[in-house]
């Protein structure tokens, strides 16, 4: 049976290298996926202003999802129906998180219910940010832009702190752990944003063909967007472990690490070798 396949993809660590943010090694497969009118949706902690950007250098015209699952963008008339009456840089937003400002109360209150030692990009210098991050000072600016949610840094694993995930929770909120940062977000996660995302696909196709979604991520951040999907798909990190709390019965995990191993992953699924 023919499919109407979309790809959700991570960003850092999965289509970019986690080092050079480079995307070079997955090129081939991705100029395979556009040839094939496949859509591929960034599925990211980054901000839209961040995603805007690197679609322009992947050449892309498809919708995205943006701090953790906080909000999805569309270019207007993407769909045949609006996805909402907000817009966001001239993209129609269907906010599904809570305002930064919301966000920063619930930061503010959490560190000093438990007296944490954490800093937030909302109190990050752009130059504090392009160290940790290792962005150009331009890049680090796009990323401390934050709409929806809070990146920050802490010297300790508050995501296996029960009172703090239960102080978390009571207001409406919720701490993901990515790769260099924790993140404070709405009660979403990227995986109710790619369930929202694929039925407006099916919903607004006119092809008669069932839809297939594949999901690839790298980190503990993405295994809400890898349940959402069919073919999920785990990325190696380059030290060559990969997240062990994630399982399903056709979970494909890379070799290779990083944009390599999302090329070998697209390769293996649709068996076709990409140049």
């Amino acid at each position: 049976m023919n499919f109407n396949w979309i790809v959700f993809t991570d960003i850092d660590g999965t289509l970019l290298d986690n080092d050079s943010y480079s995307f070079a090694e997955a090129l081939p497969a991705i100029n395979f996926l556009l040839s094939q009118n496949i859509p591929i949706i960034p599925c990211t902690s980054k901000t839209h202003p961040e995603v805007i950007r690197l679609r322009q250098r992947l050449k892309l015209n498809t919708p995205f999802i943006v701090e953790n699952g906080s909000a999805i963008f569309s270019p207007p008339k993407y769909f045949a129906e609006p996805i909402a009456p907000a817009v966001y840089s001239n993209f129609e937003t269907l906010i599904l998180g809570k305002t930064y400002q919301q966000i920063l109360e619930c930061f503010r209150d959490l560190r000093e219910s438990f007296g944490l030692n954490i800093r937030g990009f909302s109190e990050l210098t752009v130059e504090e940010i392009a160290k940790l991050t290792q962005l150009s000072p331009e890049e680090a600016e796009l990323a401390r832009k934050r709409f929806f949610s809070e990146p920050f840094v802490s010297t300790a694993d508050l995501t296996e702190n029960d009172a703090v995930l239960s102080f978390v929770r009571k207001r409406g909120c919720r701490l993901l752990k990515g790769n260099r940062f924790f993140h404070l977000l709405g009660d979403t996660d990227k995986g109710k944003a790619v369930h929202i995302l694929s039925k407006i696909y099916k919903e607004q196709s006119l092809s008669r063909r069932p839809f297939k979604t594949i999901g690839l991520g790298d980190s503990k951040n993405d295994i809400d967007l890898l349940a959402a999907v069919d073919q999920p798909v785990l990325v190696r990190k380059k030290d060559g472990t990969y997240v062990q709390n994630f399982s399903a019965e056709n979970l494909y995990i890379t070799r290779l690490p990083g944009p390599a191993g999302w090329r070998e992953a697209i390769e293996f699924i649709f068996n076709q070798k990409t140049e």
